[in-house]
């Protein structure tokens, strides 16, 4: 549940502070708030969803450089961020105009507080107005499935009823369409010439069959619908599934999906392959998702690798999505990379978190894929401003390490390789191992490496001369790059 930023602003919490846009106001209107953060962490991006408000006393921000102000700016930005709110430390603590002018092309709302007003304050107050809000909307929504529930328990799955049922409850008109955009059924009610669309998808037997779409009057209205109708998808598809019976193919592929799942065994997943129609030799990897809002993701997923995702492979199962990604033999490793991209174009968006699977050779391979795309959930991201959909390809030495399934060898070995750095930013609350991984994943560059952590390039040049005294010389030189790198990944992994 999201609430306006000029809601906010509005507040008279926020107002006693006397809140002064210094950036992007043209953004202002269209900006809505998930969720009050204060933090003075730089590093931070890469631990946010989006439609966050981040409060700041901009401590360390403004001690930085204008191009790592400015970095730090995009970074927000790209995480979906909906303002950055300043209350300066000081009085001689500036906001420049390089700040405001990076804010300002970024198109990220930049406010600074004249007064003080407890963080704590502030963020109690909006966000238990966000929850009171969700949990509103969610009770709705509960109580309206329950209803559908008992009439199709005393009164059998006629979706005429039902479908009106909910035009009723939500005051708009309510339809089940099929996938063409047909409209099967649908309540009574006043159309809307310009209706903002509400749509969640009708499975029945693991594929989409319908959609179940609510007709809303303002963009406003359709996020609090959408809570509402995301919950209602089920229900529907226990009502469809009466009337709609799946095919053989879609049952067939269903239970090659879940034989992929449960790695039933290669002469099993086979079999079920031929049943499906699918050649067992065929290049492949497969995705995992995690999120609340699953059938919004699968749609977008189809629609991304339309020709790659095989109809009906796609399942649901102990809350997670699995997909399977069908790849031509020919060029299949650039083919997968190209299905990464337009999934990170299709998905970055929204709040999900999703693996990519490493390529393997046939179906009977799959569930060897499944499990490694499962293993990213135990590693640190690999760039500070990675994707949410994440490459199994990038973490081949974590996952390589990861199969020694031996925690006293891995310990073992990042104390025989770090263990002076290790002992160094416990004693002294540092950050040697953090920088450490930074440089030696910008290939050593400092000015990279400054940028991304944040820091002076003097500061950082420091930090690696301590480095380089604690490991005993500079790895570019002691050949020692490549066990340095490990360890410092799965001591980072550890620590997540």
């Amino acid at each position: 549940m999201f609430i306006p930023l000029l809601e906010i602003l509005e507040d008279p919490i926020f107002r006693s502070a006397q809140p002064q846009v210094l950036a992007a106001r043209s953004a202002l209107e269209e900006a809505k708030v998930r969720w009050v953060h204060a933090t003075e962490l730089l590093d931070i991006a890469h631990l946010l969803r989006g439609g966050e408000l981040l409060l700041s006393t901009g401590q360390e921000l403004l001690k930085l450089r204008e191009e790592a102000q400015a970095a730090h700016v995009l970074a927000l930005k790209e995480r979906g961020i909906s303002a950055l709110v300043l209350e300066p430390y000081a009085r001689t603590a500036q906001i420049t105009p390089q700040l405001i002018e990076a804010a300002e092309q970024a198109k990220l709302p930049l406010i600074r507080l004249r007064h003080t007003v407890p963080f704590v304050d502030i963020t109690e107050r909006i966000n238990r107005s966000i929850v009171s809000k969700q949990a509103a909307t969610l009770q709705q929504a509960d109580m309206l499935s329950q209803r559908l529930a008992q009439r199709i328990a005393t009164s059998g799955p006629n979706l005429s009823p039902l479908l009106q049922m909910i035009g009723d409850d939500l005051g708009l008109t309510a339809s089940l369409q099929s996938l063409e955009g047909q409209v099967l059924v649908a309540s009574e009610g006043e159309r809307i010439a310009a209706p903002f669309n509400v749509a969640t998808d009708v499975v029945v037997g693991g594929d989409v069959a319908a959609h179940l779409v609510v007709e809303c009057r303002q963009p406003d209205q359709a996020e609090h619908v959408s809570m509402i109708v995301q919950r209602l998808g089920s229900i529907i598809s226990l009502a469809y599934a009466q009337h709609h019976r799946p095919s053989r193919e879609q049952l067939a592929n269903h239970a090659l999906m879940q034989a992929i799942i449960d790695d039933a065994g290669e002469h099993y997943l086979a079999e079920r392959a031929v049943e499906a129609g699918m050649d067992t030799e065929v290049p492949l990897c497969v995705g995992v998702v995690q999120s609340h809002d699953m059938a919004r993701l699968r749609t977008q997923i189809e629609r991304a690798l339309h020709g790659e995702v095989r109809p009906g492979c796609i399942s649901l199962h102990n809350n997670r999505l699995y997909f399977l990604i069908e790849l031509e033999a020919q060029g299949a490793s650039r083919a997968r990379e190209a299905c990464i991209l337009r999934l990170r174009q299709a998905l970055g968006g929204l709040a999900m978190e999703c693996a990519i699977g490493p390529l393997v050779g046939s179906v009977t391979r799959a569930p060897l894929s499944v499990q490694h795309a499962l293993l990213l959930d135990r590693f640190a991201s690999v760039r500070a401003l990675e994707s949410r959909v994440r490459d199994a390809s990038d973490y081949a030495l974590e996952r390589l390490f990861a199969r020694v399934d031996n925690a006293p060898a891995a310990n073992g070995f990042v104390q025989e390789v770090i263990g002076d750095l290790i002992a160094w930013d416990r004693a002294r609350q540092a950050d040697l191992v953090p920088t450490l991984y930074a440089w030696l994943a910008t290939g050593c560059n400092a000015t990279a490496t400054a940028a991304q952590l944040y820091v002076e390039r003097q500061s950082l040049h420091k930090r690696l001369k301590k480095i380089f005294m604690l490991l005993g010389g500079d790895p570019r030189q002691t050949g020692t790059i490549l066990q340095l790198h490990l360890a410092c990944r799965i001591q980072l992994a550890q620590e997540r």
